[in-house]
This record gives C-alpha cells, structure tokens and sequence, in this order.
C-alpha cells in the first residue's frame, strides 16, 4: 500500500514511518529539511523523502498520485495557546487540499491524548471529502519517547522536586510497538471511518508510581518529593534548567503532569483483540536495553 506521512518532527511519526516501510508499503514523507529525517531514520529503510512546507509557499507537490492512505501527525505540543491550533489547521487543510490531487481515501490524524481540539478536526474533515480516523495517544515508551527522557532525565538528579499533581494525575503508557501494530491495523479498515479513538497501554498508574517503577527496573534509587503550590512557570524552570529538558519535553511535562491521560475510547481492544499489549514494566525495560 501507498502511505503519505507528513509531521515527521513527531516522534512517533518517523517510528510509524520506519514500522510501516519494514511491513513492506511504499512509505513517503513530507518533510521541511531532510537532512532532519535522516538524522533520525537511516536511509536504509528506502522511504522516500518530499521537501515541502505546509505554511509557505505553493502546495506541496511530488505526492504519489496513486497514494491510498495518508497520515498527519499533530506536532502542537500543547493546546494553550490558540495560535498553535490555528496553525495546525492550517498545516491540515493545506495537506488535504495536496491530497486531492491522488488517490488517497482515508485520512489519519494523529494527536496526543492531552488534545481537547479534536471536535474542531473533526468538524474540519467532515467537510474534506476523505474519509477519516482521529487518533488520541496516550503516553508512549521507547526509545527517544517524550516519557522515556521526562524520567531518565529525573533519574539523573539527586533529589527529585516535583508539583503535587506528579502523585495524583494519572497515565495510561503504551509500548511504542503496539502504537505501530494499532496504526498498521486502521490503514485499510473501513469500521474505523469517522470515529475517534484512544489508544493507551493495559495499565493506568500516576506519574510517580510510573517513574518508582521505572527506578526500580533501572535498579536506581531516589527521593521523590511532590510539593504543593508550584505554578506553572516554576514547573517549567524545574524541567528546563533542573532536569535539563529540551524545550519540547519541558513543555510537555508542564502539561502533562496537571491532568490524566487515560483512554476514554477504547475500541481498538475491541476492533483488534489479537494486539496484545506489552505490560508497562516490559515496555520500560525494552525502552532501557535499546539504549
């Protein structure tokens, strides 16, 4: 099958592009800088690469025209700041409008779980004429994940200083592998058309007993302390200067820390039983040994 993929400064865009190249479709990415990809991707997985920018300039051109499914991954970090979402919307019509030009039928719009932006979407590519799946991910382990460096980077530190919500909001993390088998399923199924659908691992567990099980996996030990009273500037300077995040991971550990990312739609363990999903303590301890 031919797949078009564009949002590959996502994370999980360029694993769903290496997972998907490796189960033998035609993968093609459109991306603003190659040189990015491939700092990323090694050549060897033979997915062909567009340059092209979805806020400037003409339509993207070079699209496969006999392109059957196309993905595009949200890289918003956070929906605070309604310019972000604007611009998103943006980068989506124009990406449609690009796709008209093929053959392309299904449309699937990857976000996070954190997204309360998804009716707007939806309402969006109601109109589109594609046929259409919105994904919701919860968090996701592997390698490189967003989750993966929030708690190696907290491992570092001798003491660990965090805002109250640490202990109290909830999480739902997902093997990086069982993303790609759920995404590799939706391509060519028709019954997920129009829907919604969350997609998170078999456990639901609060962030500190998320990072005292990761410790413990890790054989690390370490204080954790949850402090009352931190506001959102100071949980950032925390992330950003204390436990060095990137400016991506602290921003969405500012987030995502202050509110539960559990599953709410969860068809996809109806639709698909086979997927057998990797325990949390497993997906951690894969994450660890690849790097």
């Amino acid at each position: 099958m031919k797949v078009q993929i564009t949002g590959l400064n996502n994370y999980l865009a360029r694993n769903i592009a290496v997972c998907l190249s490796e189960e033998g479709h035609e993968v093609s990415c459109l991306i603003r800088n190659r040189k990015f990809f491939y700092k990323h991707v090694p050549e060897k997985f033979g997915i062909t690469i567009l340059e092209g920018d979805l806020f400037r300039g003409a339509l993207p051109t070079g699209f496969d025209k006999d392109t059957q499914v196309a993905f595009y991954f949200n890289q918003s970090p956070v929906n605070e700041i309604d310019i972000r979402m604007e611009m998103d919307l943006i980068a989506l019509q124009r990406y449609v409008r690009a796709l008209k030009f093929t053959a392309c039928e299904h449309l699937i719009y990857v976000t996070k779980l954190a997204d309360d932006n998804v009716d707007t979407v939806r309402e969006y590519l109601g109109r589109s004429g594609l046929d259409y799946t919105v994904v919701r991910i919860s968090n996701i382990i592997g390698k490189g994940s967003v989750l993966m460096n929030i708690l190696s980077s907290l491992a570092k530190s001798k003491l660990v200083v965090l805002p109250k919500e640490f202990a109290v909001s909830r999480c739902q993390p997902i093997h990086l592998l069982d993303v790609c088998a759920y995404l590799n399923k939706i391509l060519c199924d028709s019954g997920t058309y129009g829907k919604v659908f969350d997609v998170g691992g078999p456990e639901v567990m609060t962030y500190k007993e998320a990072f005292e099980r990761y410790m413990d996996i890790a054989k690390l030990k370490k204080k954790v302390l949850a402090l009352p009273g931190l506001s959102k500037p100071m949980s950032f300077l925390l992330g950003r200067y204390i436990y060095k995040f990137e400016q991506d991971v602290a921003d969405a550990f500012n987030v995502y820390m202050r509110k539960d990312l559990v599953t709410v739609n969860k068809g996809l363990n109806t639709l698909y039983p086979a997927v057998s999903l990797a325990s949390y303590g497993t997906s951690v301890s894969d994450a660890l040994a690849a790097t």
